[in-house]
């Protein structure tokens, strides 16, 4: 009989990741550590035709995942949220907001697209009129199933359009393209 392994109560085959290690990590279905999955553009100068901010989140994974998003006016020390519009497969959502706009934490099923508009509320740019897109994704595993090219389990784009829904010069940030944050 195989002794338990990690204080999981398992009886699994036992895989050592490093082979110094005195401690095993069992293989089979038990809660492994997770870290945080927090994403986000940075300040981004907005052009000035740029009427919406929009961010795709293409869910490639077989299960739903739920997302939060955020869309940050960085045009005053403030940093307020911007109002945020969702579709699901091209239909409109129903309206999350209720006065004061908050980000959008919603779940998007398998294989499906979720786009949020985001509508800055100064339309006379100021000195400064940056903002950010912050989005917060499922948790990775701190042992991904594939170490080499750990997959999102959501593709995240954003860009600005003008009032023609034409994309802005300089307001275009693709995927790999977020760089990844974590909040204390």
């Amino acid at each position: 009989m195989m002794e338990s392994c990690c204080n999981c109560d398992c009886t699994k085959n036992v895989v050592r990741l490093n082979k110094v290690s005195s401690c095993p990590i069992c293989r089979g279905n038990f809660a492994q550590p997770s870290v945080p999955n927090t994403i986000t553009t940075g300040a981004i100068w907005r052009n000035p035709a740029t009427e919406t901010i929009v961010v795709t989140l293409l869910n490639k994974s077989d299960a739903p995942q739920t997302v939060t998003v955020s869309v940050l006016d960085w045009q005053n020390c403030a940093q307020e949220e911007m109002p945020k519009e969702a579709f699901l497969c091209g239909e409109s959502q129903p309206s999350l907001f209720n006065g004061t706009p908050t980000p959008l934490t919603f779940t998007i099923p398998a294989k499906k697209l979720l786009v949020v508009h985001a509508t800055p509320q100064n339309p006379w740019l100021p000195g400064d009129p940056c903002y950010e897109v912050l989005v917060t994704l499922p948790p990775n595993p701190v042992f991904p199933t594939d170490p080499i090219i750990p997959g999102d389990p959501c593709i995240v784009n954003t860009w600005g359009i003008n009032n023609l829904g034409i994309p802005q010069e300089g307001n275009t940030v693709l995927h790999r393209e977020f760089q990844r944050t974590i909040f204390i």
